[in-house]
């Protein structure tokens, strides 16, 4: 008879969401031919956060998408992916992220952005500017990014566009399209990550663009101007879609 102890039924039940986490990470780094990358200590550094807090089901997602990506590479991609720092910076914060996270279309995105970076010639301090990026990519301001890109590229859909009267550069109608997409009770934050980050100009402004235009409606608070993208921002948008022209969050996004 084997001494060999099978878990339970209940046991695995009660397994923490970090903890089985762990699990499926080991079968993703096998699958993917990188059972040397400590995908385990990546997700356990995190701690009890992880396992008390972890969104299994996102984490899942994104582990899964990115084993996936790593299997197409290369093999000399993949064994480069071993040693590679940057990388494994990206995927911590791409993790880190979905502790917060609700949205699979977020998971993807940054299964995207890290697999991207990972085989990217950028050079290194750029790379690592990039994987610090990745720590301010809540839905909202991946959202906003995408939208000043978009924007700014004359690609902004049909709806969009009645939604900010065909002027998308005037702040307030562009304050108009952002809560409009994703009615938020404030777009500081997410503005302000973004530019602290270094991937855009936001211009925020207590007042209307046109007081007198907006008399009678109700005031959207804080507006958020369109000003400029940085190139961090737009490599990073770019990392993180397969088309950055398609809307992926709030109310405008395909289904």
């Amino acid at each position: 008879m084997s001494d060999e102890i099978t878990p339970s039924r209940n046991s695995t039940a009660s397994m923490g969401a970090g903890a089985q986490v762990l699990q499926k990470v080991g079968v993703i780094g096998a699958k993917a031919a990188l059972s040397t990358i400590p995908w385990a200590a990546l997700v356990f550094d995190f701690g009890q956060a992880a396992v008390d807090y972890g969104n299994a089901r996102l984490t899942d997602r994104l582990l899964g998408e990115l084993g996936e990506r790593i299997d197409r590479m290369e093999a000399g991609a993949r064994e480069r992916l071993k040693a590679d720092e940057v990388y494994q910076l990206s995927a911590q914060a791409a993790i880190r992220r979905m502790l917060t996270e609700t949205n699979p279309r977020m998971a993807d995105a940054l299964a995207r952005a890290v697999a991207e970076l990972g085989t990217s010639t950028l050079l290194p301090a750029e790379r690592l500017e990039i994987a610090r990026a990745l720590d301010a990519l809540t839905e909202p301001a991946l959202h906003l990014l995408q939208t000043i890109y978009r924007a700014q590229n004359d690609r902004l859909t049909p709806q969009e566009l009645a939604a900010v009267e065909g002027d998308v550069r005037k702040t307030y109608h562009f304050t108009m399209l952002m809560y409009a997409s994703m009615p938020l009770s404030s777009w500081i934050a997410p503005a302000n990550e973004l530019e602290r980050t270094g991937m855009v100009v936001a211009t925020l402004d207590d007042g209307w663009y046109d007081p007198a235009e907006r008399a009678t409606e109700e005031p959207l608070g804080l507006t958020v101007g369109l000003r400029e993208m940085y190139p961090l921002g737009e490599r990073v948008v770019r990392m993180c879609f397969d088309d950055p022209a398609i809307p992926a969050f709030g109310v405008y996004a395909p289904e």
